[in-house]
């Protein structure tokens, strides 16, 4: 029997970063962390934009909304723009790779879901997305960084581990596939 858990898709970007407050013109700390919207579940992704966008919310509307259009060219181009991840051409020749291959094996993508944002500091968050697949969803976890204003991809992990989204411990399997 097939394994059900298909996991895929880690990049890592960069080595320890350092978080530093963020600052207002003049040297002065901002007080409170970084203004971002987190939205409700998306059900319409918005329409990609031909600019620059510095928000990670809209960074990866964009980024579902030509994967539901099969433009998974596109849909990595948008979401690596500024990144360090597209100075690497190997990589992210490996990500659509993998995401084609994700696609073909949980069905084409027809949506997504906000589920989680989790700032940590003033510059750096993960977003976990749901990709609603026609066969079975997929978890994608988007980590940004803020260096100098702009928010910029650093990782995208994608997987199946579905339980992890509900804080479920994942099941210990035997090596003939039983619980």
């Amino acid at each position: 029997m097939k394994a059900r858990i298909f996991t895929f898709l880690t990049v890592i970007i960069g080595g320890p970063m350092a978080l530093h407050a963020q600052e207002k013109p003049g040297g002065k700390p901002a007080v409170g962390g970084p203004r971002m919207q987190v939205p409700a579940p998306l059900s319409e992704p918005a329409a990609p934009t031909t600019g620059p966008i510095s928000d990670p919310v809209q960074i990866v509307s964009a980024f579902f909304s030509l994967l539901q259009k099969s433009s998974v060219d596109a849909a990595y181009a948008s979401l690596t723009r500024g990144s360090r991840i597209a100075e690497k051409p190997e990589e992210l020749k490996l990500l659509k790779a993998k995401t084609h291959e994700a696609i073909e094996a949980f069905g084409a993508i027809s949506g997504s879901d906000h589920v989680d944002t989790k700032i940590v500091g003033a510059r750096l968050l993960r977003a976990t997305y749901l990709s609603h697949g026609r066969v079975f969803p997929l978890r994608w976890r988007f980590y940004f960084y803020n260096p100098d204003g702009i928010w910029k991809l650093i990782d995208l992990r994608v997987d199946d581990k579905l339980t992890g989204i509900f804080d479920e411990p994942e099941e210990r399997r035997e090596p003939d596939g039983k619980p």
